[in-house]
């Protein structure tokens, strides 16, 4: 059987990202804001040279991984991408009881009820405490991390637009 393989080169020509393999099959990459760690699909092979990440995959079988390889590529861009700028959500919770309280390695949430929620910050997230106990920048390099640590947070208290309590998202970048 004759393989007919193809390849993505993607040049990271600085010095702000690296990039690694372990023997797990998972692409990790450490940029200035932390690191993030892909699942290498079963059809694709990457190879880390100093300057390239190239991905090989068979061309016979492009029609199969098509979206596979596409979404890994983008995965990979995008994670780039908040590696060196990083992500931000502007929260800001309103109502009376509601508030926002910053203790070492948890955020704790007063929604209105009697016991207040913690929550565990994860390795790479970090918060800034802005402006009083009802606003919050959190920030991290992946982004993935940071939208389902937002929705934990916002599940607990959802915003109501007409009673104007809740957890509110300001600015999304």
């Amino acid at each position: 059987m004759l393989f007919n393989i193809g390849k993505i080169v993607i040049n990271y020509n600085n010095k702000f990202l690296t990039f690694s393999q372990n023997k797990f099959n998972f692409l990790i990459i450490q940029g200035f804001f932390g690191e993030v760690c892909l699942k290498i699909p079963k059809n694709i092979f990457v190879r880390i040279n100093q300057r390239d990440l190239i991905l090989y995959f068979d061309l016979n079988k492009l029609s199969v991984i098509k979206k596979i390889l596409k979404s890994f590529y983008f995965s990979i861009i995008f994670s780039s991408n908040g590696l060196v700028y990083n992500h931000f959500v502007y929260m800001n919770i309103k109502g009376i009881g509601y508030k926002f309280k910053l203790e070492k390695n948890s955020l704790i949430v007063y929604n209105g009820n009697s016991l207040p929620t913690s929550f565990e910050l994860p390795k790479n997230l970090k918060i800034i405490e802005n402006s009083g106990p009802n606003f919050l920048i959190v920030f991290c390099g992946d982004f993935i991390l940071l939208n389902n640590f937002v929705a934990k947070i916002k599940n607990i208290a959802k915003p109501n637009k007409y009673k104007e309590i809740g957890v509110f998202l300001e600015k999304k970048l």
